[in-house]
């Protein structure tokens, strides 16, 4: 007996919980946001900027004018957790959520070209849930890449989806451009970021 209890032992001390990673194989939409502001000619940075039902943020810093795009986008809705199966098991909660960075382009929306970032673009940053998950606007070139989110930035969509309510994640995009040549008549950002929700067994305590 003793002989055959051993090796069962360590073959279940080896199974560990088991994790589902749904993406967008499983539904989840891409964070896919564009914003176009309209730069008139007697244009002073430090004025705010209407872009349909949001507003653009600007001010004078080192390097140019900053301008500030806000989004809130909408990950998760309530039919997701009935129409996505692995989110109908109450108990499957969030281990961690991957977002893989794929465009954060700056255009001249007048021409549909992208701004060359050597000359016309000083920095550009995006953050995800206040996260900041792209500093250097050289990884521009190298996209798509993987980023998780940590902390806080975790913690707010974790408990939306362990609750199975509507899940948002707020997306912040700054771009500093130099002061000459001037910015665009129309700019626009656009971004794209996949995220993955890793779910598995848990508890809400």
């Amino acid at each position: 007996m003793r002989r055959f209890l051993i090796p069962a032992v360590v073959v279940l001390a080896g199974c560990g919980p088991v994790e589902i990673r749904i993406d967008e194989t499983k539904g989840v939409p891409s964070l896919k946001g564009n914003t176009e502001v309209t730069i008139n000619t007697n244009f002073m940075c430090g004025a705010d900027l209407p872009a349909g039902d949001k507003t653009v943020k600007t001010r004078v810093v080192t390097g140019g004018c900053e301008f500030t795009f806000d989004d809130t986008i909408e990950v998760l809705k309530p039919s997701d957790y009935e129409g996505i199966p692995e989110l109908k098991t109450a108990s499957n909660l969030v281990q961690r959520i991957e977002l893989s960075i794929n465009k954060l382009d700056i255009v001249d929306a007048a021409t549909n070209t992208k701004l060359d970032l050597q000359t016309r673009v000083t920095s550009v940053s995006l953050a995800v849930n206040g996260q900041t998950v792209l500093t250097d606007k050289s990884a521009l070139a190298n996209l798509p890449f993987v980023v998780k989110l940590e902390g806080a930035a975790l913690t707010q969509i974790k408990a939306k989806v362990d609750a199975r309510q509507t899940a948002s994640v707020g997306v912040k995009a700054i771009a500093v451009l130099p002061d000459m040549p001037r910015p665009p008549d129309r700019l626009k950002i656009d971004y794209d970021a996949q995220p993955a929700i890793i779910i598995g067994p848990g508890k809400i305590f």
